[in-house]
């Protein structure tokens, strides 16, 4: 019985060898690819995610992992979370377009002008007649805010005719 114990553990230590050949010649094939791996998995751990991951996991009953995992796997989630993606990227386009951040950084730096003279004019609003109009559309700071919004306007007008119909 002893030497049926002692053969098993022989043949089994063999076996095992034979398997991890392979899988050493590929580790030490994709050396840099494993160190590279090794130390993001080393980052992650060290900024406490995986701690987080763990916590997590362990708080939640497996059905309750199993409704997330159903949940995140679901083609509605996806489907919102793709789309949501497309927009974050062309977000990221919009603002990374040089007209396009200073035009949104001059506005957001004077925003309390902008602020300041909706609301006044809210709270006092003025009788506005045709030639009062007139007069407003001559003040080049009014004539050059409209002339943004109508060809703004244009562009979105522009932009819309091409989204296609569901």
């Amino acid at each position: 019985m002893v030497e049926r114990t002692e053969e098993t553990k022989k043949l089994s230590t063999e076996d095992d060898e034979d398997d991890l050949e392979p899988l050493l010649a590929g580790l030490l094939e994709n050396k840099d690819s494993f160190e590279s791996m090794l130390k993001l998995f080393s980052k992650v751990k060290d900024s406490g995610l995986l701690n987080a991951l763990e916590t997590l996991s362990s708080e939640y009953l497996p059905s309750d992992i199993e409704f997330l995992s159903n949940f995140l796997t679901s083609r509605d989630f996806l489907y919102g979370f793709v789309k949501t993606i497309n927009v974050v990227t062309a977000l990221s386009h919009a603002l990374s377009n040089e007209k396009g951040s200073d035009a949104i950084k001059a506005i957001m730096y004077n925003s309390d002008e902008l602020w300041d003279g909706m609301i006044s004019g809210a709270k006092n609003p003025e009788a506005t007649s045709l030639l009062r109009l007139y007069a407003m559309i001559k003040d080049p700071d009014i004539s050059a805010g409209l002339t943004a919004l109508l060809n703004a306007l244009k562009a979105i007008g522009s932009a819309l005719r091409k989204v296609p119909d569901e």
